[in-house]
């Protein structure tokens, strides 16, 4: 059985990959298959979740100062994770 965070990225996964709810995608396939890109969307998202709140672009405490790159945020399909995945599915009109 996944984690609470491991089923955020699965969901967030999913999303990404327009699967919808085809059956195919169980959180068993998930895990099994997309392994890789779902630790690496956790890892990044507690470490975003860690220092930055939602919405921030900049945190001073004392002299140190910390500065955001647009678009980081937590739970979000980077990059480095769509490295990991398959193209997302064309979702058909109709």
């Amino acid at each position: 059985m996944p984690t609470k965070d491991q089923r955020k990225a699965i969901l967030t996964i999913k999303n990404y990959l327009n699967v919808g709810t085809n059956p195919k995608y169980t959180d068993t396939y998930m895990m099994k298959t997309f392994e890789l890109a779902i630790d690496e969307l956790v890892e990044s998202s507690l470490s975003i979740k860690a220092i930055k709140a939602t919405g921030i672009k900049s945190k001073s405490d004392g002299v140190q100062s910390v500065t955001f790159t647009d678009g980081v945020e937590a739970w979000v399909v980077t990059s480095s994770i769509k490295m990991l995945l398959p193209l997302p599915f064309v979702r058909m009109m109709g």
